[in-house]
């Protein structure tokens, strides 16, 4: 995908480049001047179809951010585009990582971090799928030139996750001429920026282009524990691009990054279980299981001072080829990917740590559980993986000049996770050889010796060498194979044109659970994974039964849209994605694992119809574009645990729950006021609901009383079970799903003025909105709604430019996630919220030139 300005003289020119592009979508922007000698909006050509085409008259909606856009919105990071972007909901966790990205509300019930699972939305980086979700970190350290997101099923032509939507990432790619380009940002909480590139001719016909970057930041959360900030991270990436272009019928286009980064632990606060205040009442602690309410958070945590950072390194080659035989163009994208990621995160959220009694029998204390004195101690989650994937993407596709347009293409994917594995461990250096720590209640005053509680953690699990060195229950490997066929064919008759695209998907996934966890009740000490090694033979002595299935669908999407003027243009498509299913491979099936029916779950699909019109209005200085949507969503996954009553953890879960409406509409206008003044805005409104007969059968314990009823704060439905029997389980109907975000909406303004000998100064300011949403399915935990305001204030002259800028002006705190887990020493039927802080004020001044 690749983003220039031109003149209007050039964008003949722009076009025909534009149709080399290939992979993702793509696009490419054009300003130029309005037949009254004004400005006007600029022109943009997309290839969101895999053909050269004006946005304004593409039959999707499409939100389009150049290179430009981003810096003068002020987004460096994930978040920041988050923020930003109505209809675009991106959240993480663990330390940043695990990026989860949701469209229009349409948001995945199921979060799991099995990277075999597939998400909502897929993300494309120079074209190429990205399984791994960590190496959307390519723009906060490399320039990107343009970011793309699709909105609504793209199943059809893109396949691989695009269940809501796909967002391309392309990275620049060379000029034909020398130039080069160097900026340097300097900010609050050490925020620190260091961006260069050059580019130009290598040889005859052959253009290069190498770019390099480093960030580093302190953080923006305060730790009570130490004077070291949370939040924080260091970041370096180099990127290069190659372009042969040997006849005019002929280019190649060799691509590739490298990113490593080192991501502090996010600033974290956990729910007091004194604020549960709904859901059924626990025996054991004469608490309520639930929380209702609104999920807030301090400015300050209280974190473990010496949580390892979150480590990852990502390599990408993509190579692009495109012939123009005449009558039809042949294209070939070709990727390998290459990433692999240390996460950790703090488990108790306390700095003082859990308190453990200290057993000393060494390896009896596994039968025993018996503790002689009592000490502190803090625990941490850890997460590892390794990702390898190798794609290959074949097309041959008339002339975009053509009347009749037709393609035909064929797709190879192979996803390969030769490591996905989690652990829980605790810093046992203060421990003799003969001690172990055994798990006490965090509910009481334990007693100073006696007998520890069993409860998840198992107790003699709780084993480690260091907050660097793991313990891990379990890991799994696994991989998908994708082949696919797809293809569109369409016809334009004057001013109206009718198109249908359809794809044929084969995925093919393989996966294996080896684990210490189900050998028995009372295993053994956890072993460690070190680095992203993938474990000897026989270390985890529990192997599952390989998992295999295949998933077969037809993705079709058929549109119709019309001309009315040269600038007013509407359409109509109907649009099916799909999601493939996939296995539950945390923990394998036993007496305390998972049951045999929870191994896999089926894929999930939905049909989208939408209908809108996009226009040029007032000489061109007004866009205005606006659109409605339904969506009918089936069988849709949800993160869910183990129904198995006997299971050692309360292991998480992926199962298919029922069915999602969701109704809709966006706007979006830029209004060009004078040549000096712009102004204009966005919004988006997605209402998703639950339809009768979805339930959560994870949350029995919590919302069902013994005698059947609903407890506080739930509702309840009868289910009828496979034997025949009857059930009693929380209704989740008209419930949204987790983190589905209903409106978001972004006003901005934009003035220029000349001030001085060739200088130009130019100031924008945008207020973006962002409603609640809830973080589990039963929606009894609320995160609420922000609003944040970005300004900037530049000063140009030639190829030289000054910032000041500020995200969050007016230093506004907010809830930016939240996850519900288990906690050591508390009874397993309590799931309390982990509650993350958004970023606070962020100011700097950044200073660039090109030439």
């Amino acid at each position: 995908m690749s983003m220039n300005r031109i003149t209007r003289s050039a964008k003949a020119l722009l076009i025909t480049s534009a149709a080399l592009a290939v992979g993702a979508p793509s696009i490419a922007l054009a300003q130029s001047a309005a037949p009254s000698g004004g400005v006007e909006i600029g022109e943009i050509v997309v290839t969101a179809r895999k053909r050269a085409e004006d946005v304004q008259t593409v039959p999707i909606s499409i939100s389009a951010l150049s290179a430009k856009d981003l810096e003068a919105r002020n987004i460096s990071n994930m978040a920041d585009l988050s923020n930003s972007t109505p209809g675009v909901a991106i959240t993480s966790i663990t330390g940043g990582t695990t990026l989860l990205i949701y469209l229009r509300g349409l948001a995945p019930a199921n979060t799991a971090n099995d990277l075999n699972v597939d998400g909502n939305v897929g993300v494309f980086i120079d074209g190429i799928y990205q399984t791994s979700r960590n190496t959307l970190d390519v723009i906060s350290v490399l320039d990107p030139g343009q970011i793309e997101i699709a909105k609504g099923p793209q199943s059809a032509l893109y396949g691989r996750s695009t269940f809501a939507g796909a967002m391309g990432i392309t990275t620049k790619g060379p000029s034909h001429d020398l130039s080069g380009g160097f900026s340097a940002t300097a900010g609050v909480d050490k925020d620190f920026r260091v961006k260069g590139t050059v580019s130009g001719p290598v040889a005859e016909n052959l253009y290069g282009r190498l770019s390099a970057g480093y960030v580093t930041y302190d953080g923006y959360g305060k730790n009570a524990a130490t004077s070291d900030k949370l939040g924080g991270f260091e970041k370096k990436a180099v990127a290069g691009s190659l372009e042969w272009a040997p006849t005019d019928t002929f280019t190649a286009k060799l691509s590739g990054f490298f990113t490593k980064s080192a991501v502090e632990a996010t600033p974290s606060t956990l729910l007091p279980l004194s604020k549960f205040n709904c859901g059924t009442t626990n025996a054991a602690t004469g608490l309520p299981t639930l929380y209702c309410g609104d999920a807030t958070t301090p400015k300050t945590s209280d974190m473990s001072p010496d949580i390892p950072d979150t480590r990852s390194k990502n390599a990408q080659v993509a190579l692009d080829m495109k012939w123009d035989l005449g009558w039809a163009s042949f294209v070939s994208v070709s990727g390998v990917t290459a990433s692999q990621n240390k996460a950790y995160s703090d488990y108790d959220l306390t700095s003082g740590g859990v308190q453990f009694g200290v057993c000393n029998l060494g390896a009896g204390c596994v039968a025993n559980g018996a503790y002689t004195r009592l000490a502190k101690a803090n625990l941490y989650v850890t997460s590892r993986e390794k990702v390898r994937t190798v794609s290959q993407e074949f097309r041959l596709q008339s002339p975009d000049s053509s009347k009749l347009k037709w393609m035909l293409g064929g797709y190879y994917f192979n996803s390969m996770i030769p490591l996905s594995g989690s652990g829980l461990g605790v810093d046992s250096t203060g421990l003799a050889a003969n001690e172990r720590y055994v798990t006490v209640s965090q509910i009481t005053t334990p007693t100073a010796t006696g007998v520890g509680a069993y409860d998840f953690t198992a107790n003699l699990f709780l084993s480690g060498d260091g907050s660097d060195h793991q313990v891990s229950g379990s890991y799994t490997k696994s991989a998908t194979r994708t082949k696919s066929l797809f293809g569109s064919v369409g016809y334009e008759l004057g001013k109206l044109r009718v198109n249908a695209e359809a794809r044929y998907n084969i995925d093919q996934k393989r996966a294996q659970t080896f684990s210490i966890t189900n050998l028995t009740s009372q295993p053994y000490l956890y072993p460690t994974i070190d680095g992203v090694h993938v474990p000897a033979a026989g270390v985890f002595p529990v192997a599952s039964a390989p998992y295999r299935k295949t998933y077969k669908n037809v993705t079709p999407r058929f549109s119709v849209d019309y001309q009315f003027t040269p600038t007013i243009f509407a359409f109509a498509t109907a649009a099916k994605g799909i999601r493939s299913g996939g296995f539950n491979t945390a923990n394998a099936v036993s007496a305390t694992g998972i049951l045999a029916s929870e191994v896999s779950y089926d894929e999930e699909e939905n049909w989208t119809y939408e209908a809108g019109f996009k226009s040029r209005l007032l000489d061109r200085r007004l866009l205005l574009n606006a659109s409605v949507f339904h969506t009918d969503w089936s069988n849709a996954q949800v993160s869910s645990y183990t129904d198995n009553p006997t299971a050692v953890n309360p292991v998480r879960i992926v199962r298919n729950a029922g069915d999602i409406k969701v109704d809709g509409f966006e706007l979006q206008t830029d209004f060009q006021a004078t040549d000096a003044i712009q102004i204009g805005g966005s919004l988006t409104y997605s209402d998703p609901k639950f339809q009768d007969g979805a339930y959560d059968a994870s949350s029995i314990t919590q919302c069902v009383t013994s005698a059947g009823a609903a407890a506080t704060g739930c509702k309840v439905t009868t289910i009828k079970l496979a034997n025949g029997a009857t059930r009693v389980v929380p209704s989740i109907a008209g419930y949204r799903p987790q983190r589905a975000v209903k409106t978001q909406w972004n006003l901005h303004a934009t003035g220029r003025y000349d001030v001085f000998d060739g200088w130009t100064a130019e100031g924008r300011v945008d207020v973006n909105y962002t409603g609640s949403m809830y973080n589990n399915l039963l929606n009894t935990v609320k995160i609420g709604s922000r609003t944040l305001t970005n300004v900037r204030l530049s000063l140009a002259k030639d190829n030289y430019n000054v910032s000041l800028w500020a995200n969050n002006l007016f230093d506004k705190t907010y809830v930016a996630n939240s996850i519900n887990q288990p906690r050591s020493g508390f009874p397993s039927v309590y799931s309390i919220p982990e509650i993350y802080l958004g970023e606070g004020r962020r100011v700097g001044v950044t200073v660039s030139a090109t030439y």
